[in-house]
């Protein structure tokens, strides 16, 4: 299972990498603010969203505003919470960049499944998400 998720994880962060200049933490942060209302979410929820702690999640938007793909804001009315927001030009480099992961994906992981393995491993993997994992995350903001 390590092995399979190393091999995964680094051939979609090379093809993301060369062909985006994008890593696929700065993707996961674009496409969850792509699928929030009005492409933004307390930063609170973008941890809970990407299942990352407070101090990942911190360091990977400040490194994202410096590159113009995120904005970060404090909530109004609210001067613990920080609201983070996709920018124009973070859309346009997940547009651009979407094609080109699904393809990995689908070749590194989906073109050897046998039609009647999909059921079998969208339960597996179900399993794994809906499974209560227990940790110390300080999602607060």
């Amino acid at each position: 299972m390590l092995a399979a998720n190393r091999k995964i994880e680094r051939t979609i962060d090379v093809a993301l990498q060369q062909a985006n200049g994008l890593t696929s933490s700065e993707f996961a942060v674009l496409v969850t603010l792509s699928e929030a209302p009005e492409r933004q979410l307390r930063l609170r929820d973008l941890c809970a969203g990407l299942d990352w702690d407070r101090s990942r999640t911190s360091h990977q938007i400040t490194r994202m505003e410096r590159r113009g793909l995120v904005n970060k804001v404090k909530c109004e009315g609210d001067g613990r919470g920080v609201i983070v927001s996709l920018t124009a030009d973070g859309l346009a480099r997940l547009d651009e960049a979407a094609p080109s992961h699904v393809e990995t994906v689908r070749r590194l992981v989906i073109d050897d499944l046998n039609h009647q393995d999909i059921p079998v491993i969208s339960r597996f993997f179900q399993g794994i998400l809906d499974e209560e994992v227990l940790e110390d995350c300080d999602c607060q903001d």
